[in-house]
């Protein structure tokens, strides 16, 4: 059976094509990094080192609180995260990533470079390197270039930890 290239009928718009590059991203990291899913990865890559509560991690991650608990739990069972009770507030717990987290965690950003690598070479490095600084310009409403850069991940949340 011939594999069949498959073109949208209509004009593909940006949601579509988005969901098109994501769909490569999820296969490309479930064969090489598959410890963990992308929705797992976006919930993890938030956390400094020192940690955030629960509810911090949710709005980092613009999530419900609710939902982001649930990812806590399934990395945590994974051994990816610890949780604790938060020093300030007996009632919130803090999460903090565990060195097989950090793992996860590099391993995964190895393939989305891999990702990067692959689409400057299809497009040319300073077409990609415009692409990037105008998405990520659009994405986080003019703070692009620096964040773009960063790699720690450490600065990226607008919610630091309380207490």
């Amino acid at each position: 059976m011939s594999e069949v290239k498959r073109l949208p009928a209509a004009e593909p718009h940006l949601p579509m094509m988005m969901g098109m590059v994501f769909a490569r991203v999820r296969e490309r990291l479930a064969a090489e990094a598959p410890e963990l899913r992308p929705s797992q990865l976006r919930v993890l890559e938030w956390l400094p080192p020192e940690g955030l509560t629960i509810t911090e991690l949710a709005e980092c991650a613009e999530m419900s609180t609710q939902g982001c608990g649930q990812f806590v739990r399934q990395l945590d069972a994974l051994g990816m995260v610890e949780v604790a009770v938060a020093a300030h507030d007996a009632r919130a717990r803090r999460v903090r990533i565990t060195d097989r987290g950090r793992a996860a965690l590099a391993r995964s950003a190895e393939v989305l470079r891999a990702c990067d690598e692959a689409w400057a070479d299809q497009v040319g490095p300073e077409r990609y390197r415009v692409f990037r600084e105008v998405l990520a310009e659009v994405a986080l409403g003019g703070a692009g270039e620096s964040a773009v850069g960063e790699q720690s991940g450490s600065a990226r949340g607008s919610v630091r930890p309380s207490g």
